[in-house]
């Protein structure tokens, strides 16, 4: 288990901003940032992250919803933000992190993330996946 994990944390390097290794072995990555990348593997085949080990640079609260939901095995954040380590708190996900901050800052750096945001109240991982398509939706409208 470990060793998977430490592989997914080694390949956050350069662009890479997410890693993935797979219950069969196989490495995911992505330089997509935000929940991009999660959202993307989600949509393709909703059990392809049940039990893997997952690296991400930043871990907000959406994005840890999106674990549980997805039902992976342990994750690493090298930036979390303390409502991701509440929620992965109850979801019982083994978790370790590089910094935490109160909340993730959103890109204009003026205030929180709009997924963090949008899941600050939400507990049930299943509808945090729900709302969070609804507010990608509405932010690739704009």
């Amino acid at each position: 288990m470990e060793n998977r994990l430490e592989q997914a944390k080694a390949a956050l390097a350069g662009e890479i901003t997410f890693a993935a290794v797979l219950s069969d072995g196989t490495l995911i990555t992505s330089e997509k940032k935000g929940i991009a990348p999660m959202m993307a593997l989600l949509e393709e085949d909703k059990d392809i992250l049940k039990g893997a080990y997952v690296a991400d640079r930043v871990i907000g609260r959406a994005a840890a919803l999106l674990m549980e939901k997805a039902g992976v095995a342990a994750a690493f954040g090298e930036l979390v933000s303390s409502h991701a380590l509440k929620a992965f708190g109850k979801s019982g996900i083994p978790f370790t992190y590089g910094k935490e901050a109160d909340y993730i800052i959103n890109r204009t750096k003026t205030g929180m993330c709009p997924m963090e945001q949008t899941v600050l109240d939400i507990e049930d991982a299943e509808e945090a996946y729900e709302a969070l398509r609804k507010k990608l939706a509405e932010l690739s409208v704009k």
